[in-house]
């Protein structure tokens, strides 16, 4: 019995190193083409890059620093102002009684249905009124009213809550914004960790939007700057492999330092005691 299972768990493993494998030999093998000269990668692109082509990461960075920086700038500031206000929005839903909150919870989560190439034209042209194009806020703006999954996600882990908390606080004289900030915040920081995770991430890979608002220099952000960088500027081939890796490596970091935090955010409120 013990032989089987030891076997059955060689099994497993075996299984899942080979899938890792296929994985991450893509991402590998892209790491490897960043280091090579012209020379070496069209006549032996498979082989090590040795000595490493260094210039090639030099002359990506040149021209991926700016989009890499606006990425930062429009997720942080995005990510920050749609959990304030999604957090918020949330805390009513879960806590407060009033008169059409389940209509209106359940018209708002059906944004979440509506495929978002449907909403492009709408919001260009609301882009366009405002005059924002070609600026980071036409980016932050947008990505920040992108709050329908947040909302649906925090009021599930507020309305989980003890009442008795926020009865207690009330009696010692809590206002409804000391509710909020004292109590359900800390105790929210897995879900809300987690969401910002999500949200950073969903922002720093969207290529359709950016594409038709930010295509300056001025507000170019990481994955157009890729495109623009391999298209026209039509650089090196380890140079396009370079700016590649500098693309995905901040969110590789990210992941990372809060893979914890964000399998703790999901994972909250799973398991009842």
């Amino acid at each position: 019995m013990t032989l089987s299972r030891g076997l059955s768990r060689a099994l497993i493993h075996g299984l899942l190193l080979v899938f890792a494998g296929l994985t991450f030999y893509p991402v590998l093998m892209l790491v490897n083409l960043s280091f090579k000269d012209p020379n070496a990668f069209n006549s032996a692109p498979m082989s090590l890059s040795i000595p490493p082509h260094v210039e090639n990461y030099a002359l990506a960075w040149k021209f991926m620093q700016d989009p890499v920086w606006h990425n930062i700038v429009v997720g942080a500031v995005a990510t920050l102002l749609s959990l304030g206000m999604a957090s918020l929005t949330a805390f009513v839903f879960a806590r407060f009684q009033f008169p059409g909150r389940d209509a209106l919870f359940a018209l708002m989560l059906i944004i979440l249905l509506v495929p978002g190439t449907i909403l492009l034209v709408p919001m260009y042209q609301v882009i366009i009124q405002l005059k924002l194009q070609n600026t980071l806020w036409a980016l932050i703006l947008s990505y920040a009213a992108h709050q329908s999954l947040m909302i649906f996600v925090l009021r599930t882990f507020f309305a989980e809550l003890p009442q008795e908390m926020f009865d207690a606080a009330r009696v010692d004289g809590a206002s409804v914004l000391q509710l909020f900030w004292r109590i359900a915040l800390p105790l929210s920081l897995p879900a809300l960790s987690a969401m910002a995770i999500f949200q950073v991430w969903w922002i720093w890979n969207d290529y359709a939007w950016p594409s038709l608002v930010a295509n300056s220099n001025e507000a170019r952000t990481a994955v157009t700057g890729l495109i623009f960088f391999n298209d026209f500027s039509r650089p090196e081939p380890g140079a396009g492999m370079a700016a590649a890796v500098i693309a995905a490596l901040p969110m590789v970091l990210l992941f990372l330092v809060s893979m914890r935090t964000f399998i703790a955010g999901l994972t909250s409120g799973a398991i009842k005691e």
